[in-house]
């Protein structure tokens, strides 16, 4: 198991775990310092500091942001930034608007393709999270639609299938900036994700102001990791690792913790934050 693990989701917006939870299980399973990442939100980051401070563990702030790079589906990790920035979370304020309309509009899609799931169950499986597809996943698994959350993407709500509906979301660069403006660190999530070409989708965004890369993934093999080594040195880019825990019980989701991400790389990631003077880990402390 790592010691750090900087990519996680709670129900705050598409996990199916509390902060809470979140938090004593990464204590349990090894990891001293992380961040709760979730999708367009900071909304679970009080109870998770709250939780961290008991569990002894060094909180990094952080978010998930999904941007569209050239009309493909990439997403942002953001570390470190002031989680009291006014820019960030009016714009976090509007984005958790549009994911209700778009899942709203998913489920008329699905509707009109004979699948009939209701728009308030969607919305108590989110409970107070910010809804997204995998919310819209769990009620066609619960309507028998689906065997499961990864049969719901790869027939319905995955890119390009019959209910994968877009939504208005920054640029890259405007999602850099803004994280920037925070106080905080930009690096690209899971970049083998944007296809064959990510390397070259990886220098788009160094250019855009790209600080980091997140190289050490789940189920990365040696392989893989490697090459997302390369890449960094290559691009000066900074290297985080994370496990994107979702506890949606996916063929390739990984234990909180349980990451090709060696002791030292977690140092070296937490060492570029405090060069940095990030706000959000000051605001963390120490363990």
């Amino acid at each position: 198991m790592a010691t750090g693990d900087f990519h996680l989701h709670s129900t705050a917006s598409d996990g199916v775990r509390s902060p809470t939870w979140v938090m004593e299980t990464a204590a349990a399973n090894g990891v001293r310092v992380l961040a709760l990442t979730d999708h367009d939100t900071t909304e679970g980051y009080a109870e998770a500091q709250a939780a961290a401070a008991s569990a002894g563990l060094r909180l990094i702030t952080g978010i998930e942001l999904s941007v569209d790079l050239d009309g493909v589906d990439a997403h942002v990790l953001g570390f470190g930034f002031d989680i009291d920035h006014a820019p960030l979370q009016a714009y976090l304020d509007e984005q958790r608007g549009g994911r209700v309309g778009r899942m709203k509009r998913m489920v008329r899609v699905l509707a009109e393709h004979g699948v009939t799931i209701d728009a308030e169950r969607v919305q108590e499986i989110a409970g107070e999270a910010s809804v997204g597809r995998p919310h819209v996943a769990r009620a066609l698994v619960e309507a028998g639609y689906v065997e499961s959350v990864a049969e719901a993407f790869s027939t319905w709500l995955g890119d390009g299938k019959p209910a994968h509906i877009t939504r208005d979301r920054l640029t890259p660069a405007e999602s850099i900036a803004l994280l920037h403006e925070a106080g905080g660190v930009a690096f690209a999530a899971h970049p083998i994700y944007l296809g064959e070409d990510y390397p070259e989708k990886v220098a788009e965004l160094t250019a855009m102001g790209l600080d980091g890369l997140e190289t050490y993934y789940k189920y990365y093999d040696e392989e893989t990791v490697a090459a997302h080594e390369a890449l960094s040195a290559k691009l000066d880019l900074a290297r985080s690792g994370g496990s994107d825990y979702h506890g949606l019980g996916n063929p390739n989701d990984r234990e909180i913790g349980d990451i090709p991400f060696e002791d030292s790389d977690v140092a070296e990631f937490v060492a570029f934050l405090e060069e940095r003077a990030v706000p959000g880990l000051a605001q963390a402390g120490a363990v």
